[in-house]
């Protein structure tokens, strides 16, 4: 009666299955074999008998599973936030480091970088004129996501300017610009995108024109950066011309995104280059937030339309009035 094949099978004989899902079974089985499992959970992956996800536990496992830098350091690697969430375990993280067994900055990163660098051409002083005056306007520089070695710039116009979007981008071809459309939720159906690869030389860029890494902080060293074709860029890309009855001209330059001081500094510079400028404003009714923004009078409008329509192209002459300016009444 003490052996396996003649025991009786009774309920003192139940015992929890082995995988730990808290489903009880018979210690023997009908075949009067023992049994440690309920059919099927003892197959490795089984969820069933999964303890609840605990983040603290999981780092604790991998504290003494870290491997060590590939590049011969002696660092360990370290533990992305992104695989510090549910549903990411101990295999995830372990997976990551076989995929990058570098840390940043280590090892192939530094080849890699180093091999971007040949492969982009430096940027000319014509060129940075070019990005310094557009990025015053509706130009704006990023890091695309935060493993970014570089930083790349951006625009987006209406289709109504897809040929100077096309311009621009020929001109700065070294930056390898791509075109693409996209739905508009606001003024017209389709808005124009361009973005460029992202360039070591555009670093510098981004900490003079968002220092810190906020928005974009005018300043007398980025104003002193822009080029004569860039001020032209600047215009075509934030500027309008209103005309008088009589033909009489007057610039505006929708700085509203700036400050009161900014506003300030930029007619100032604009002043000092020959070009009479002033800080105007107004109050939105509804909303009660007053704007400021750049204004010119006729004679200075009339000298900078004069002095930059040569780097117009023939579809943006709209903004040079097209021959509809009048002469000075008085010389």
């Amino acid at each position: 009666m003490g052996s396996r094949k003649g025991h009786q099978i009774g309920e003192q004989d139940l015992v929890p299955c082995a995988c730990g899902c808290g489903t009880l079974i018979n210690r023997v089985g009908s075949d009067r074999r023992l049994r440690r499992f309920v059919g099927g959970h003892q197959f490795k992956g089984n969820t069933y008998g999964q303890k609840p996800y605990s983040l603290e536990l999981i780092l604790k496992q991998a504290k003494f599973l870290r491997p060590s830098c590939k590049c011969g350091c002696g660092e360990k690697l370290g533990i992305p936030k992104f695989l510090q969430q549910k549903g990411k375990g101990l295999k995830s993280i372990q997976s990551y480091w076989e995929k990058h067994p570098y840390r940043k900055g280590h090892g192939l990163w530094d080849l890699r970088t180093e091999h971007l660098n040949e492969q982009l051409e430096p940027l000319s002083a014509e060129t940075l004129g070019l990005i310094y005056g557009t990025l015053l306007g509706d130009g704006s520089i990023i890091y695309p996501n935060k493993y970014s070695r570089f930083p790349r710039l951006a625009w987006t116009h209406g289709e109504q300017q897809r040929a100077w979007m096309e311009y621009k981008a020929s001109r700065l071809s070294k930056l390898q610009p791509s075109l693409y459309s996209t739905a508009n939720a606001g003024y017209g159906a389709t808005s124009i995108c361009c973005r460029t690869v992202c360039h070591p030389e555009l670093v510098q860029v981004l900490d003079l024109v968002r220092s810190g890494g906020g928005r974009k902080v005018v300043s007398c060293d980025w104003l002193s950066q822009i080029s004569p074709e860039g001020l032209a860029w600047w215009y075509m890309d934030d500027g309008s011309l209103s005309l008088s009855p009589q033909g009489s001209p007057q610039l505006q330059f929708h700085t509203e995104g700036y400050s009161n001081a900014e506003n300030q500094l930029i007619a100032e510079w604009l002043t000092d280059l020959g070009y009479s400028a002033k800080v105007r404003s107004y109050t939105k009714a509804f909303s009660g937030k007053r704007y400021d923004y750049i204004a010119m009078g006729a004679k200075a409008a009339r000298s900078w339309l004069v002095d930059l329509q040569k780097f117009s192209i023939p579809e943006m002459d709209y903004k040079f009035g097209d021959g509809r300016i009048c002469l000075p009444r008085w010389s």
